[in-house]
């Protein structure tokens, strides 16, 4: 074949289709077979790895779940048993043609981490020496409890101190409050108090494990009566400097008193002699013997000699013995004491009369004389001879008692007191400032209301007399506060004042929840609550005794000794609540307070007397809000998170308000901050209290829920309707209200609202 014929046939061949398709589909059937195969092995991988994926959440969210807020070896490992079941009823042994499973779980900080991987044979991949692919997955349950905030409002008033009948604990409510407080805090924290036994807050066993560093949960409190007590929370910048109170004045006058100067010494005269028995030489004493000397010097400067040469015999001898009025004797010698038992009895001026300035004075008194020397003549040896007494001259034989009198002067010391002549109880202006420099609690202030008895004498008087004198006493503040600029309802309806609260009204100051105090502007800024220094009033006061009716009059009474003192002011000065305090940690964790601190505080709470739940509820909302003067503290937690807010607003009753009660809006029927009393009688006046108080409630606790707060309300103890129905209107809603009829139903509650404050959600 020519070369021109073999390029011909390759031509033809070339343009010659018969038989490639059987060429063509032998080809690509092995191309075909990877692409099908791995589309195969592809789905089961997908299908084994997703399930594999789902049974390692799932057991991961399983065995965190039944952790709860314990640890992951509690109840024998029974937290990880169940995350391996879980995973296993999710993924079972050989799924999909799986081989070779494993599972794993472990768990860090509340976290449960898990890992889990299983081979899946492969099918026509085998033919591209794939005989198996490993699927490996993991997966995190972690169960969260949100940062979290709980506000305790807590009513303290005097009912509180009461038994409900038929209580099975038999304590009184404020007791089985603190009780239940105390096993609210171990459900929600998961902290133990070693003071509160699982029995008594209806659990079987004691909290175990704690909540992961990770979670911030804070509690705070506030306690209430008729005032609540938040001065120590406050800075002093938040406080006036001056500030009027319902107090007292002392109307003074000068009065002249008189002390007497020492007398001068008197020019004495003796005014008794020597006794006679010292005339007696034998009952003088009874023994004597002959002087020395040739001569004797007596104390009158004269001698005698030792023998008497002109008196020759006995008769003339004893004669001799004639001094003075000493018979028998020849001499005396004698020594004295200073004068005592001096009286002074004025002879003029008497008693003095301002401006008087000397009193002459007659005096009397006695002094002790000792004999020291006694002598006497004797004739015996055919002389006369001079003899001495033998005694010591001490003896009590040689002393005895002389008498005297004199004249003398004193001046009179005179001086002006400023003494009260009455007291005027009136509204008072103090300079209170001095209550914010002082840095220890229960802080004080000195204020002129207060008074000091004094005795003296006065011009014209020489009797003791006890008068008046005033002085300041310290006006105690415990942290108790008035509060700012009081709306006032005029209207006689104050539900239609809170219509709009919060925007309006606009000068309700004292029912701002945020608004920060101005320093240029006292009626934002708070007062202290100062017992001892208030007084309200009555028309008489006689010594201690109020009488007639109140009055806003000034009153003047005259001083007494006793005075009219704080005990008897007109005006309930029960004393200031447990001091609030702001939200806090109690984990122990890095220097914040433990448990045990927890429940010391609790223990701290008492009962006192009336009931105003607004001043509650303000201070509640004032102390968490995260737009208020707390903002810094409240808005995020320190890393920047959310917080969730609950207010638990705790009471045993209806609103009681007081007529004469010194509350947070200051002495009620004096001050008239609220409502005015004028033309009302007692009982329609407290009724327009109480319904001020409700409205004024009723308007926070919607203020409260459009925070973001939920809002929990326990109505503890008896129940009236009215009552149940405004409370059960103030939680965030009906689910939210709880009535709690004695101690065990009120621990159920609160660890009811533990339960759901949890609300325990899981994260992947």
């Amino acid at each position: 074949m020519g070369s021109s014929d073999y390029s011909g046939f390759m031509s033809r061949l070339a343009h010659d289709q018969n038989g490639n398709i059987l060429a063509m589909t032998a080809a690509a059937v092995i191309p075909m077979m990877g692409l099908v195969g791995g589309s195969l092995d592809a789905a089961r991988l997908y299908t084994v790895k997703s399930r594999l994926q789902a049974a390692c959440d799932a057991g991961a969210l399983a065995g965190r779940r039944v952790m709860g807020s314990g640890r992951w070896t509690d109840n024998n490992g029974r937290p990880n048993t169940t995350a391996i079941s879980t995973f296993d009823l999710n993924f079972a042994s050989n799924f999909f043609g799986s081989e070779n499973r494993t599972r794993t779980f472990t768990e860090a900080d509340g976290t449960v981490t898990g890992s889990a991987s299983a081979d899946v044979p492969m099918t026509l991949m085998r033919i591209f020496g794939i005989p198996t692919k490993t699927v490996n997955v993991s997966c995190e349950g972690q169960m969260r409890i949100p940062n979290t905030d709980v506000m305790f409002v807590l009513d303290n008033s005097g009912s509180m101190k009461e038994t409900i009948p038929g209580d099975a604990t038999g304590l009184r409510k404020m007791a089985g409050l603190q009780l239940a407080i105390r096993c609210f805090y171990e459900a929600l924290s998961r902290e133990n108090i070693t003071d509160v036994s699982a029995e008594q807050c209806g659990a079987t066993s004691d909290p175990t494990g704690d909540l992961s560093s990770q979670v911030q949960l804070r509690f705070g409190f506030v306690n209430y009566d008729n005032m609540v007590n938040v001065g120590r929370l406050l800075p002093n910048d938040y406080f006036v400097d001056r500030w009027t109170y319902q107090s007292r004045e002392a109307t003074t006058e000068n009065v002249h008193t008189w002390t007497a100067g020492t007398p001068a010494t008197p020019d004495w005269t003796p005014t008794s002699s020597t006794p006679d028995k010292y005339s007696n030489p034998a009952l003088f004493s009874s023994s004597w013997s002959v002087v020395s000397g040739l001569t004797v010097t007596l104390a009158d400067g004269s001698t005698l000699p030792k023998q008497a040469t002109q008196a020759g015999n006995e008769t003339a001898c004893a004669a001799l013995n004639t001094y003075g009025s000493f018979d028998r004797l020849v001499g005396v010698q004698e020594t004295y004491g200073g004068w005592k038992s001096i009286t002074y009895t004025p002879t003029n001026n008497d008693p003095p009369v301002f401006p008087a300035v000397r009193q002459d004075l007659s005096a009397t008194g006695d002094r002790t004389a000792t004999v020291t020397l006694a002598l006497r003549y004797k004739y015996f040896n055919n002389g006369c001879w001079m003899q001495k007494a033998n005694f010591s001259g001490t003896s009590n034989d040689a002393k005895w008692t002389q008498t005297g009198s004199g004249t003398s002067q004193r001046t009179i010391n005179w001086a002006t007191q400023t003494r009260i002549a009455g007291w005027t109880y009136k509204p008072r202006e103090f300079d209170i400032s001095g209550l914010k420099t002082a840095t220890v609690w229960p802080r004080t202030v000195a204020l002129d209301v207060g008074e000091t008895s004094r005795t003296v004498k006065l011009s014209g008087s020489s009797t003791d007399t006890t008068i008046k004198i005033p002085a300041t006493i310290a006006a105690r503040w415990e942290g108790c506060i008035e509060e700012r600029k009081t709306f006032k309802n005029v209207d006689g309806n104050p539900a239609d004042d809170w219509l709009n609260y919060p925007s309006s009204p606009s000068d309700a100051i004292d029912m701002d929840i945020d608004i920060v105090p101005s320093t240029w502007n006292d009626d934002t800024r708070w007062k202290p609550i100062l017992h001892n220094i208030v007084w309200g009033r009555k028309e008489t006061l006689t010594d201690t005794t109020w009488s007639g009716n109140y009055t806003t009059a000034w009153v003047s009474a005259a001083p007494s000794i006793s005075g009219p003192v704080n005990t008897t002011n007109v005006g309930n000065n029960s004393g200031c609540v447990t001091a609030s305090r702001k939200l806090q940690s109690y984990d122990g964790r890095n220097g914040n307070q433990s448990a045990s601190d927890f429940s010391d505080y609790v223990s701290t709470i008492a009962p006192h007397y009336n009931t105003y739940h607004d001043i509650g509820l303000l201070w509640g909302a004032r102390l968490m809000s995260p737009t208020g003067i707390f903002r810094s503290e409240n808005e995020t937690t320190s890393g920047g998170a959310q917080i969730q807010r609950h207010m638990i607003f705790m009471t045993d009753g209806a609103t009681a308000n007081e007529q004469n009660n010194y509350a947070s809006y200051g002495l009620e029927w004096w001050d008239r901050r609220q409502v005015d009393p004028s033309g009302l009688t007692e009982s329609q006046y407290e009724a327009k209290l109480v319904a001020n108080n409700n409205a004024r409630s009723n308007a926070l606790c919607t203020a409260i829920k459009n925070k973001n707060i939920t809002l929990w309300v326990i109505y503890y103890g008896t129940s009236d309707t009215a009552t149940k129905t405004r409370l059960t209107n103030c939680a965030t809603s009906a689910t939210y209200f709880f009535e709690a009829k004695n101690t065990l139903s009120l621990i159920a509650k609160f660890r009811e609202i533990a339960d759901r404050i949890s609300n325990l959600r899981l994260t992947q």
